[in-house]
């Protein structure tokens, strides 16, 4: 048996990796607030203007966009994180994957245009809203440029979230100017748009400064191995994306924009809380964990191991708070036509504890230990639960089945992500890992604060 000790992960979780961890939480956390918790600021203001059916139809928008993200994003930036992280002094391969993960980004892009266009022209659903589709599919600009992948394998996310929270507040501003009327709303997800591509054009030119790298344009070979090496990851990224976003796309086909406008306001700070925990907190821990499992197998699983009982009860926590604000945080910010969303947040608030484990044992630990197949087949199962519930939920119960086959498509996840492990040898929660994981923390949360451990 491993016999690791706490002190044998001190170099790996020194002082100096702990602050900029921090930093970069913040950072992260600050990006995504930016995305998720800015547009709450004008909510109240929007949604009594627009009403629940046009906030709908601004949320089947950014869903229906969102596969064209998934598509150009590939599975390029977790793999240049996890390329880049364990090895992040090497200028010449940094050089070679940026390049490479450019080029490939700007190719799925015209791809995905042609696409996009012919889709939202010819098919009588989305020309309907044509322009409104072609406000937020602008933001595909930004997601080719934005370089945040780059940011995140060197640790160090300071100054792009301090720019991309200041663009973004200020523009989220201007829809107090613009929202006027119910015929505004197309304004809501086209400021979004614009303040994604200015943040990434200028976050792209501080990387290119910051870091040094150079671009340089790959061969057709190189490109063939970068497309072929990130498959897996992209495949298991439309998994992930076809249970866990299907949700609204899915209302939007079979039932009315005010399905979509309610289960989108049941789900919204949910998705807050869960971009803290799956983007914020996961992306700025993961290459620090790459980087561990870089150094050796032991000091990676060390370092899930006394992670994962901190991680836990701070996510029940906050599930508990979400299922207890739900009726204030609804009447709050939508008002009383929106009172049907409260028990779709109830439902959905037992997502940030599934979420944060799955990611623990599926993100941090599964693909570092390269079990990326694993990971695929086990996303690519939990989709078609995810789908057929979402099918025959939808139907029968609207937004309110939604909320349910999203909560046991994750459960499904989370248990064989778990069970994988296990049947791997691999046992990332144990008991006896509880007092270690304690005493860790402790000694963690002193080094921040210039303390010393009182034995």
């Amino acid at each position: 048996m491993n016999t690791t000790t706490v002190a044998d992960v001190q170099p790996v979780l020194s002082k100096s990796v702990l602050k900029r961890f921090t930093i970069n939480v913040a950072s992260l956390f600050s990006v995504h607030m930016a995305n998720l918790l800015l547009p709450l600021l004008t909510v109240p203001y929007v949604v009594r203007i627009i009403g629940p059916e046009r906030l709908g139809l601004l949320n089947f928008s950014t869903a229906y966009v969102a596969y064209f993200t998934l598509f150009i994003n590939y599975g390029f930036e977790m793999a240049a994180v996890r390329a880049i992280a364990a090895d992040r002094n090497n200028k010449e391969l940094v050089n070679r994957v940026f390049s490479e993960v450019l080029t490939g980004k700007a190719l799925l892009f015209g791809l995905s245009t042609l696409v996009f266009a012919g889709l939202s022209y010819y098919n009588p659903v989305f020309r309907a809203h044509l322009w409104l589709h072609v406000c937020t599919y602008l933001s595909c600009v930004g997601v080719v440029l934005f370089p945040i992948w780059l940011f995140q394998a060197m640790e160090d996310l300071g100054r792009v979230a301090i720019f991309n929270l200041g663009v973004k507040f200020l523009l989220t501003l201007s829809v107090f100017v613009l929202i006027r009327q119910p015929e505004d709303y197309i304004y809501q997800n086209l400021t979004i748009s614009v303040a994604q591509v200015l943040v990434s054009v200028v976050a792209l030119r501080v990387a290119l400064r910051r870091f040094k790298v150079t671009f340089t344009l790959p061969t057709r070979a190189a490109l063939r191995n970068r497309f072929r090496e990130d498959s897996t990851l992209f495949f298991s990224s439309v998994m992930i994306t076809l249970y866990a976003g299907s949700s609204v796309f899915l209302l939007g086909l079979f039932t009315t924009a005010y399905n979509v406008g309610i289960f989108s306001a049941g789900t919204r700070i949910e998705a807050i809380t869960r971009a803290f925990v799956s983007m914020a907190l996961n992306q700025a821990f993961f290459p620090i964990v790459a980087n561990a499992f870089g150094k050796g197998r032991a000091e990676g699983l060390h370092i899930v191991r006394t992670t994962f009982f901190p991680l836990a009860l701070f996510m029940v926590i906050v599930s508990v708070v979400l299922w207890l604000v739900a009726p204030v945080f609804i009447t709050l910010l939508y008002g009383s036509k929106f009172q049907e969303a409260i028990l779709v947040l109830r439902i959905v608030s037992l997502l940030p504890i599934m979420v944060g484990i799955s990611n623990l044992l599926g993100l941090h630990t599964m693909l570092n230990l390269r079990m990326d197949r694993a990971f695929f087949v086990i996303t690519a199962c939990g989709s078609v639960i995810g789908l057929g519930l979402n099918m025959l939920c939808i139907q029968k119960s609207g937004y309110i089945g939604a909320a349910y086959a999203w909560v046991m498509a994750e459960f499904w996840i989370t248990l064989s992500m778990y069970g994988y492990l296990r049947y791997k040898g691999i046992q990332v929660i144990q008991l006896s890992y509880l007092h270690e994981a304690i005493d860790f923390t402790k000694n963690q949360v002193a080094k921040l604060l210039g303390q010393r451990v009182q034995n």
